[in-house]
């Protein structure tokens, strides 16, 4: 090369180098997606279901603002689900904020949960899904739309595990509902430098009369209430992981003190059914556990009593399913009825214990196999 093109040359590299621009394809960061845990999907209704979480870290230099989520089936793009801005605020939350604070702009370096709930076309556990997220990344006036997708995530491939009934009898009214800000679905606890949620599948339990009353007479005396002493059973066979029976009991109401959140459990068991399967009965009535961490239980065996124990507004019954022995330190995982019959529900939870619920359509109850009873719905076992 002629020592003239050399001097040229160079002197074009020279001036990018010193201008800071190189041939580097331009980047810019943005945020971080990820699923934590996905278990397998549950029946509700007839219907397959799917509840997980998606975090989301701003790793840009700017805020930005939260706008759609889709989620999408992986294969062929089509949509299964999708949150605009208005669900999505109640969808996420943004740990430290206050309640007024705007739980959809994140400034940079923050973090937040979506919760995810939502019925699937079909149960097939080789199922993907993306999600796709719109947001605007806020500098000072200007607003830059962005849109991305994360990498695909598998939903568990193990179907959910179907247990017996916890309980004889009814009516009991499974009380539980995913939308609820501090209800067991959406309180994560962090044990040993984690963060998890076990109670993302809780259900709390509470027997009512066919007037739909939750207690005859004083409903500030425990004894009053229907379930309480009512037996509570092994909903399948397994082998006593874990028991905790020294908490006393308030005898009213008006008497009960809130413990603090890691005896949140009252008086419990653990049963280990399968390999990271354990049944947590929660809130069981002080001096009533009928057995002993190693002893083998089948399943229907009366294993203790319902109380009121722990933190609770009234006696009831929680169970939850999880993937350690540990009641605040392990993932909730799903689980289905083999059957029950469902005699309504409770569309308006401000009647509940003071009117009927609402009944099935026809008005007779409807026998239904190998389900998760729906929120708030009205049920009864066998007895």
């Amino acid at each position: 090369m002629p020592a003239k093109n050399k001097y040229i040359l160079w002197t074009v590299i020279a001036v990018i180098l010193s201008q800071g621009k190189s041939y580097a394809q331009q980047y810019q960061t943005t945020v971080d997606m990820r699923v934590p845990f996905v278990s397998a999907p549950t029946a509700i209704n007839g219907k397959p279901c799917i509840y997980y979480e998606l975090n989301i870290a701003n790793f840009a230099k700017d805020s930005l603002r939260l706008k759609i989520l889709d989620v999408l089936n992986a294969n062929n793009s089509s949509a299964i689900f999708n949150v605009d801005e208005t669900r999505l605020k109640t969808r996420v939350k943004r740990p430290g904020i206050s309640p007024k604070d705007d739980n959809l702009t994140l400034p940079p370096g923050s973090f937040a949960v979506i919760y995810l709930e939502f019925s699937l076309p079909f149960r097939n556990t080789a199922m993907h899904l993306v999600h796709r997220l719109e947001f605007d990344l806020l500098n000072g006036n200007k607003k830059t739309p962005v849109s991305i997708k994360g990498a695909p995530i598998s939903i568990g491939s193990k179907a959910s595990l179907v247990i017996g009934p916890p309980l004889n009898g009814g009516p009991w009214a499974a009380i539980y509902e995913p939308s609820w800000a501090t209800g067991h679905r959406r309180v994560f606890y962090t044990i040993n430098g984690t963060a998890r949620l076990p109670g993302r599948f809780a259900i709390d339990f509470i027997k009512l009369d066919n007037n739909g009353h939750y207690a005859t007479h004083n409903e500030d005396t425990i004894q009053n209430w229907h379930g309480y002493g009512n037996n509570v059973l092994a909903v399948s066979d397994g082998i006593i992981a874990s028991v905790q029976n020294n908490f006393p009991e308030s005898l009213t109401l008006s008497g009960y003190q809130s413990p603090s959140p890691e005896n949140a459990t009252g008086n419990y068991i653990s049963i280990k059914i399968g390999k990271d399967q354990f049944v947590f009965y929660e809130h069981l009535k002080p001096g009533s556990i009928k057995v002993k961490p190693g002893q083998k239980v089948k399943r229907g065996e009366v294993i203790a009593s319902l109380g009121f124990t722990g933190q609770t507004t009234g006696p009831h019954l929680h169970l939850h399913l999880a993937t350690k022995d540990s009641p605040l330190g392990a993932e909730g995982i799903p689980f289905e009825l083999e059957q029950f019959n469902l005699l309504g529900s409770y569309p308006d939870l401000s009647t509940f214990g003071k009117k009927l619920w609402r009944s099935t359509v026809n008005g007779a109850s409807i026998l239904v196999t190998k389900e998760r009873p729906a929120p708030n719905s009205v049920v009864m076992f066998d007895k």
